[in-house]
């Protein structure tokens, strides 16, 4: 069914790493707010398109200031200045204070957070996931609709879907699993990665299917 879609290489296998005990906290960037509950008000500040957009940009290419952002977004400098700052509230993002310059620069801030299952069956949750898988979308239909892309990074990329019958533990060692190996590669906003490295969007998700609805 995937036949069409230009991507050179698909991945129906997790190769576990030698080992699962990885310290998640020191191979983490230095800018990560520690897990804490996503309360409500937080949800619904990442619920804005344009927050959405702006914290994709300060992921990827790392930080940049109310002004930039603004000729990026096709937005007046006042109005990402005023999302930023909600951003920041949140603790979504964070001063980059090393920088110079009368302007203020922005920084992404990774937030483990916690979601408990009030939340979940909050409209605001459903709406952010919405959001967030619409962007990713967004992203991946970019990608394949590029005109010209490197045969090398065409090769490299991948799609994975696998079917697995798993129990609760076993789901929650794959999330384990899953969440070291990721955890051992350079986040995209680090500052230490070689010339050839370029930003790489990693998706991944698992949940129970329900019978009858394949």
């Amino acid at each position: 069914m995937f036949d069409n879609i230009p991507l050179q290489r698909y991945v129906c296998k997790v190769s576990e790493p030698e080992s699962t005990s990885l310290d998640l906290e020191a191979n983490s960037p230095p800018n990560v707010d520690a897990g804490r509950p996503l309360d409500v008000s937080a949800v619904r500040a990442l619920t804005h398109p344009l927050r959405l957009r702006l914290l994709d940009l300060l992921r990827f290419e790392g930080p940049s200031t109310a002004t930039l952002l603004a000729g990026q977004v096709g937005e007046s400098s006042g109005s990402t200045s005023y999302h930023l700052r909600q951003l920041a509230r949140h603790g979504f993002i964070e001063e980059a204070t090393h920088r110079g310059g009368r302007e203020r620069w922005w920084r992404y801030q990774e937030r483990r957070d916690s979601v408990t299952e009030d939340d979940l069956s909050g409209g605001s949750v459903r709406t952010l996931l919405g959001e967030l898988l619409s962007r990713e979308a967004y992203a991946l239909e970019a990608y394949l609709g590029a005109d010209a892309r490197d045969p090398a990074w065409d090769s490299a990329a991948f799609f994975q879907t696998r079917a697995l019958r798993l129990t609760v533990d076993e789901l929650q060692e794959l999330q384990s699993v899953m969440g070291a190996t990721i955890a051992r590669f350079r986040a995209a906003d680090r500052d230490d990665a070689p010339p050839e490295a370029v930003p790489v969007r990693v998706l991944a998700f698992a949940f129970p299917q329900a019978l009858g609805q394949s």
